[in-house]
């Protein structure tokens, strides 16, 4: 119910009779008459964009050199080591694949989160020289920057030609609650995806025209950047294509498929062939969810006690005191221009109302007091195991509601109105989002988590190492020990160029029975293998020595949290 009007918007706006607002179109602070639909716009919103990622980011964050990207218990260890793993390993069939991490059987760079559509471009065009370096700090400030762009072309789109409403937009953009908390998550950081679709949205519905072009790009690139954007994305493409005329026609439904055609071929070369015990499936649907609460709370303003259950910092969408008292406005003034509410936009509608019941999933609850339980069918188990932070679908819903509260606005008020309007926005967005940038900033500022000794385990290595094995390999040990173990270990694989046999990869499954770790051992290399076991799982030495075999005994060292193993080479010293 929250986008139901936009294109009556874009209808009232073209048909309408002249008014202050088109006259004055959108005339500048200072004087100079120019239209902030067009280039001039687009520079200002580049601009602001790029000047907020200069003021809120530290030196070298950017340039992946600073003490965030140095740590080495945290998901952007995994993002890391994947990546650098993937970038210098060869060229291989399918693109996506490489061995380095869980050798033999490899993994694709998906799995570790490396953003495959971005790897592999760098991949195909910075020298293998480079290695191993991050560039995960450029793709963060792109994604601000193109939140910047986004709000300016939905403007253009629905032909809102305001400065000011640029300059709201803009900043309702770039502040955005549920983006500026992710820092840590970088793919999912990528929500120009669901802002690029909402404007081919509109352009479509405002042209009259499928867009088959844009929308293929968007949504191939999308699924090679993160499968739960690109999810959101083709809901809203799929209800795009719901009022085309013919959209029953076989030849009309074939063509809408476009898209769904081109990233299932894709797949043939770029991630299949796969094996089926590669993935596993995964829980957490109803746990990572959105609380009843998380659209109202989390700014300096209001700020309810209690306001979620663990596990539902997921599902954080708070939406700003600014966006809510402007919703509140514009859904007074839609419900006074007579019009049939929202009916315009049904499907997009609907879909946002879809959106937001997966997001509150099966386990409602309203701050720590469950409301109630809904059973799901069974058919959707595939669909919860695969998307079980659900509070993540909320996302379009909140960027529709800012779309929604300035477009309406713009529409209703009169030029000086509407500007007063703006800077009340601007003002309550920016003062209540305020310890949320502070957080921003503390986060992107944190020193560096450093948990392995790089001398001693340098020490460890000679120039024939090629291989380290892990144990217990991931899913295999206690799991409180993996992010100080497995983590940092597989960091300093990547950054050393060595193949590691496990790693932290979603959805991957691994054998962990004794007479399996002892049948590896025996068949690696020995004599170019590091050995690594983590003294939680293994305290005592001499259980490390039944793991291989009677004749072929590694001399251990204690270093860090494990017990770093290896067989003696002629001209080695025992140690």
């Amino acid at each position: 119910m929250l986008n139901s009007s936009l294109a009556r918007l874009i209808s009232a706006r073209s048909n309408a009779p002249a008014k202050t607002h088109s006259n004055f179109r959108g005339v500048l602070m200072i004087g100079f008459k120019l239209d902030s639909t067009g280039r001039a716009g687009f520079a200002v919103a580049l601009a602001i964009g790029v000047l907020f990622v200069w003021r809120y980011f530290p030196p070298g964050f950017v340039a992946g050199t600073s003490s965030y990207w140095l740590t080495e218990v945290d998901d952007v260890t995994q993002y890391f080591a994947g990546f650098n793993a993937f970038f210098q390993a060869p060229f291989s069939y399918p693109l996506l694949a490489f061995d380095s991490i869980n050798y033999p059987q490899g993994t694709r760079a998906t799995f570790v989160d490396a953003i495959p559509l971005y790897a592999l471009l760098l991949k195909l065009f910075v020298p293998s020289s480079f290695a191993p370096f991050n560039p995960f700090g450029a793709w963060v400030a792109l994604s601000f920057v193109g939140q910047a762009i986004c709000g300016w072309w939905i403007l253009r789109e629905l032909q809102v030609k305001s400065w000011m409403a640029l300059l709201a937009v803009t900043v309702c953009l770039l502040t955005f609650p549920a983006l500026t908390t992710r820092l840590g998550h970088i793919s999912l950081m990528s929500h120009w995806i669901l802002l690029s679709s909402l404007a081919l949205y509109i352009r479509s519905r405002r042209c009259n025209d499928p867009q088959r072009l844009g929308w293929s790009l968007l949504l191939v690139s999308a699924f090679y950047v993160n499968i739960y954007l690109c999810v959101m994305a083709s809901a809203v493409y799929v209800v795009s294509c719901l009022y085309a005329p013919s959209r029953l026609k076989l030849t009309e439904i074939a063509r809408a498929m476009i898209p769904f055609f081109i990233i299932g071929a894709s797949l043939f070369i770029t991630i299949f062939p796969m094996e089926r015990v590669a993935v596993a499936s995964e829980s957490g649907f109803g746990i990572y969810s959105m609380n009843l609460l998380s659209p109202f709370s989390g700014g300096k303003f209001v700020a309810f006690p209690s306001p979620e259950m663990p596990g539902q910092y997921e599902g954080f969408n708070y939406l700003g005191l600014g966006v809510l008292i402007t919703f509140i406005a514009a859904l007074a003034f839609n419900a006074q221009s007579g019009t049939r509410l929202f009916s315009h936009h049904a499907g997009l509608t609907w879909l946002m109302v879809l959106f937001t019941a997966y997001a509150l999933s099966n386990s409602i609850y309203y701050g720590t007091h469950q409301v109630m339980t809904i059973n799901y069918p069974s058919f959707m188990d595939g669909i919860t195991s695969q998307f079980r932070a659900s509070g993540r679908f909320f996302w379009p819903v909140g960027y529709c509601v800012v779309i929604f509260a300035i477009a309406m606005l713009y529409k209703k008020l009169g030029t000086w109105t509407f500007a007063a309007c703006m800077v009340a926005l601007i003002a309550f967005q920016v003062y209540d989002l305020s310890n949320l940038r502070h957080r921003l900033v503390d986060t992107a500022k944190r020193p560096a988590a450093a948990v392995v000794n790089q001398s001693a385990w340098d020490q460890q290595l000679d120039k024939s190492t090629e291989y380290l094995y892990f144990f217990p390999k991931f899913r295999c040990g206690r799991a409180d020990l993996v992010l100080n173990t497995l983590m940092p270990t597989m960091r300093y694989a990547a950054v050393h160029g060595l193949k590691i046999n496990t790693g932290y990869v979603a959805r991957a499954n691994s054998v962990c029975d004794i007479e399996s770790t002892q049948s590896e051992i025996a068949k690696s290399p020995l004599a170019k293998s590091l050995y690594v076991f983590v003294k939680g799982d293994f305290p005592q030495v001499e259980q490390v020595n039944a793991l291989f075999p009677a004749d072929k005994q590694p001399v251990c060292t204690d270093v860090d949290f494990a017990h770093i193993c290896r067989l003696n080479q002629p001209g080695r010293e025992s140690e």
